[in-house]
């Protein structure tokens, strides 16, 4: 080559583009995987991963809320103190206390787990801890498989942001988002990143409760006080209650649990209840089932399509109404043996439903639970109960009360209407149900010709893959919304309504049962 003259690589500029690309992804793959992740990842917790078992058997996979869920920022990483080095950045140093109750009740239905899941938030709130939150494992929820081939089962893994997003799933205490972050609920994923096992405190249920003086008989009241000032004073950072539920189906079931409502009503735990992302991208591409009205901002998205879990806001149920709408909850299937099964056994409503009882007292708000006033706060005074009609015995009257007829709906909800001040504008009604299609269309007609000019139902609602799975807060979310609703007095569905509606200052003589 003569001297001075510039070097020429004899090949053609689509062949360079290849070569010189190619350099480039070997250099990222060094940088990237082989020297590790040393991207600015602000999350401590892990990229999601899809397990084959889940993609074997169809299950829909949750990856926008599991991200959204890993983006919430009470899970970022923090500086780490030269005292104990956490891992993946989270210092376990910084204050932050937190609480797991290990052994809540999983395996019972959505919404008996969820009523303890909100009272186990509330606890923690009140003990000056970070609740943990698990996400939602179902033992069966058709219509997703949960047997492979070989015998074994693997179980729909739901993420709480999937289906609620206030602060029993990691939402800010406050609307304002003023709140401390490190006060916030964290995933159970993040809790083992902060807590390993050498840190945490483990409490034995049973042998506390008999050191705190708690039984069968003692109130709910009573029960959250002395539970709450032991974990207070506990210098321990991670606390894990096991063997044991704090408050189990059984406790929630009945009227002690409902000592508990002075005080929990006020906390952010039902004041800021807020439905999920997903809930409201299903509702906002359904409103029109709901109100003839155009669908308010608050379910409006905010990004291009198609729309994400992160183009939508959580929907606090006190900010969110929609007028001139009944909702009914009509519970079908198999629940026909159940109601008999109730009946016969003599069972009362169902936690919070039992509002309406009469001569019910509860007790004045506790200072010690939700700290010092004044109160914004009066009894729930539920226009409905457990009411045996002349000349019925109690047991037939719980199982009208538990499975109406389609007669008894027309009546109920023409008897609700013209008890609102405007009857005029209630025109709009939503079935809640997982009853036979030809039923509810059947039903649907029949309420009509007594004058709804507007009639849709469950079935009416076009839902996703993952949708499908969180069906029920789908329309819990339009029940919880309603100007009027009536329920089921012994489901804990209707049960967990009438206390979000309740949480969410709506007025008690807006619940009513069959």
């Amino acid at each position: 080559m003569a001297p001075g003259k510039p070097l020429h690589i004899g090949l053609p500029p689509r062949i360079l583009r290849v070569v010189f690309g190619g350099a480039f992804l070997l250099l990222c793959f060094y940088v990237l995987v082989l020297r590790g992740w040393e991207w600015d990842d602000p999350s401590a917790l892990p990229i999601p991963v899809i397990d084959d078992k889940s993609v074997q058997l169809g299950h829909p996979s949750f990856m926008d809320a599991w991200m959204y869920e890993r983006a919430l920022p009470q899970h970022a990483k923090t500086p780490v103190s030269a005292k104990w080095r956490g891992q993946n950045g989270v210092d376990g140093n910084d204050g932050r206390r937190y609480l797991l109750i290990r052994d809540a009740s999983w395996g019972s239905g959505w919404n008996n787990i969820f009523q303890e899941q909100l009272l186990n938030d509330y606890l923690s709130y009140i003990s000056d801890r970070s609740y943990v939150f698990p996400s939602f494992m179902p033992v069966d929820h058709p219509p997703y498989p949960n047997k492979l081939p070989d015998g074994s089962e693997h179980q729909v893994h739901i993420p709480m942001n999937a289906l609620v997003s206030g602060p029993t799933a990691g939402g800010p205490l406050r609307r304002d988002e003023s709140d401390p972050i490190g006060r916030r609920a964290v995933s159970v994923e993040y809790w083992h990143i902060a807590c390993p096992p050498e840190r945490v405190h483990h409490i034995k249920l049973y042998d506390m409760q008999k050191e705190l003086g708690i039984d069968d008989d003692s109130q709910g009241d009573d029960r959250m006080l002395k539970w709450s000032r032991m974990l207070k004073a506990l210098d321990a950072p991670c606390v894990s209650i096991d063997d044991g539920a704090v408050f189990n189906w059984m406790f929630i079931g009945g009227d002690k649990v409902m000592s508990i409502w002075p005080s929990y009503s006020l906390s952010p735990t039902m004041r800021n209840f807020a439905w999920s992302p997903m809930v409201v991208h299903a509702l906002y591409r359904h409103y029109h089932l709901f109100s003839r009205s155009p669908a308010p901002t608050l379910v409006l998205p905010s990004g291009r399509q198609p729309y994400r879990m992160q183009s939508f806001k959580r929907l606090y149920t006190a900010e969110h109404t929609i007028p001139g709408l009944l909702a009914i909850h009509v519970r079908r299937g198999d629940y026909e043996n159940h109601c008999s099964f109730l009946a016969d056994v003599g069972a009362d409503y169902n936690a919070w439903d039992g509002f309406g009882t009469p001569g019910l007292k509860l007790p004045p708000v506790r200072s010690e639970l939700i700290g010092p006033g004044p109160y914004n706060y009066q009894d729930p005074k539920l226009p409905d109960y457990l009411s045996t009609p002349e000349g019925m015995s109690r047991r037939d009257a719980a199982h009208a009360h538990c499975w109406p007829s389609q007669h008894a709906i027309v009546k109920r909800t023409r008897q609700v209407r013209a008890g609102t001040s405007t009857p005029g504008n209630m025109k709009s009604l939503f079935i809640a149900t997982n009853g036979d299609k030809a039923w509810v269309a059947e039903l649907a007609e029949l309420l009509k010709a007594d004058g709804w000019s507007h009639v849709t139902s469950s079935h009416d609602i076009d839902l996703t893959k993952e949708e499908i799975a969180i069906s029920h807060a789908v329309d819990m979310a339009v029940m919880t919304a309603a100007q009027e609703f009536i329920g089921v007095g012994f489901s804990s569905m209707t049960s967990n309504v009438v206390q979000i509606r309740l949480g969410a200052g709506r007025e008690a003589n807006t619940c009513h049962f069959w």
